[in-house]
């Protein structure tokens, strides 16, 4: 199919700004959902643990002396759900985690007791 040239440039713009809405409204969920994020309480807090957000959750590899060519981190935020362990499925969440921070980590941003017979989503 035949374009003209005018109709081409007009097309490039409207995809160029299209791009760059996109980017940033993904940027700005980005910032946002790093802000629903803060730690659960005070309990056995150092010193780092103010540097500690979900844009810096040990972004790193986790053993270095054994680094592979094709891992990602899936450390950052996720949802999360706890029930019992013979419960089905959760229907919602019930809010965010900081992973890799267990659940009962300050860190976590949960907070919680988790016990022998819970499950977590």
């Amino acid at each position: 199919m035949y374009i003209p040239e005018y109709n081409r440039s007009k097309i490039f713009i409207m995809r160029s700004k299209f791009i760059t809405l996109c980017s940033a409204v993904l940027m700005l969920a980005g910032h946002l959902s790093a802000q629903e994020w803060a730690p659960a309480g005070d309990k056995i807090r150092t010193r780092w643990a103010e540097e500690v957000s979900p844009a810096n959750a040990h972004k790193e590899y986790p053993r270095p002396q054994m680094v592979r060519p094709e891992w990602k981190s899936l450390n950052g935020l996720w949802e999360y759900s706890i029930t019992g362990k013979a419960d089905p499925k959760p229907e919602a969440f019930e809010g965010r985690i900081l992973v890799p921070f267990p659940v009962e980590s300050s860190l976590s941003g949960v907070g919680r007791k988790f016990k022998a017979d819970d499950a977590l989503w």
